[in-house]
């Protein structure tokens, strides 16, 4: 089999059966198997699953033998796929018909080891917010290189694909990133970095394009301070402290700082939080949770004075 697509779920019923739905509406002509990995969900996903999917016999529905991270959960899709190149789509995105089409044909350079799509917004019950711009899209998963092919230091994992014996050789997704308990993001960094070391380019493909669907409580600005945090954080659990990115965070810092202080733009605060994300445990060595937290609460009151 040439293809094999993954979806991993939890708890998102109607969203990931949205998602498989538009999988198996793609223009792509050979053969694929679409496999979802369902993390034991509690609101019957599994059983929403294998109900709306039954007679579909590319369609497989399974669960780890317990619950599982994200980068263990990829790492068991790749081991279970059948397919020489593995797509994976979050279960809140919705693939558009060419995602598969558009991915396979970067993968006919056999110098691609890894491929990552366009990633568009999708609001969801609401209107974007005046000051949701592209500047921190980032944090949302959506990303645009354009509409050319090139290539790209590191795809979302919303909508990566991969060469499967080349992810195995490599040793697939980094499971354990960063203190225990923490959830920090950068699996797609490191493997893509490591598909790079192994002679192979990563490379963008627009033609492969999922819409990610945003709703309300997405754009809760609490909500995206956390991850603007926690992605940096990643960074810095990924590479450790270096002066470039010390003295670049520290710049950004200063100068999203000021800029919400006087405009109150909360994208501005969202900068800041990313810069902290990566100064915190590189330069006051402090546990990165208890940081947050701490910088919500503070967060939280100057919000009840205004």
């Amino acid at each position: 089999m040439i293809l094999s697509v993954v979806v991993l779920t939890f708890n998102r019923r109607d969203h990931v059966v949205d998602c498989v739905r538009s999988v198996l509406r793609q223009d792509f002509e050979d053969d694929y198997e679409v496999i979802v990995i369902d993390n034991w969900s509690e609101d019957g996903t599994f059983e929403a699953l294998e109900s709306e999917f039954s007679g579909f016999s590319n369609v497989k529905v399974l669960r780890p033998p317990k619950r599982i991270g994200i980068a263990e959960a990829r790492n068991y899709g790749l081991q279970t796929a059948g397919g020489r190149i593995v797509a994976f789509i979050d279960d809140d995105c919705v693939a558009t018909r060419t995602w598969l089409s558009g991915i396979f044909a970067a993968f006919e350079d056999e110098s691609v080891g890894c491929v990552g799509g366009k990633i568009s917004l999708l609001m969801v019950g609401l209107e974007k917010p005046s000051w949701l711009g592209k500047d921190i899209y980032g944090i949302l998963g959506v990303t645009s290189w354009g509409e050319k092919s090139k290539d790209i230091y590191f795809p979302i994992g919303g909508n990566l694909a991969i060469r499967r014996d080349l992810a195995i050789k490599i040793g697939g997704f980094r499971e354990q990133l960063g203190p225990r308990g923490v959830k920090v993001f950068g699996e797609e960094i490191s493997i893509s970095d490591r598909v790079r070391a192994a002679g192979y380019r990563v490379v963008y493909a627009p033609n492969a394009e999922v819409l990610h669907k945003v709703w309300k409580s997405r754009v809760a600005v609490e909500n995206l301070l956390k991850r603007a945090y926690l992605i940096s954080v990643g960074d810095y659990y990924l590479y450790g402290r270096t002066l470039a990115k010390v003295a670049i965070n520290t710049g950004i810092l200063a100068a999203s700082l000021y800029g919400y202080l006087v405009f109150w733009r909360p994208n501005l605060l969202c900068h800041l939080f990313y810069a902290a994300g990566y100064l915190v445990p590189a330069l006051l060595k402090k546990e990165p949770l208890k940081t947050l937290e701490a910088m919500l609460r503070a967060w939280r009151r100057t919000v009840g004075r205004r």
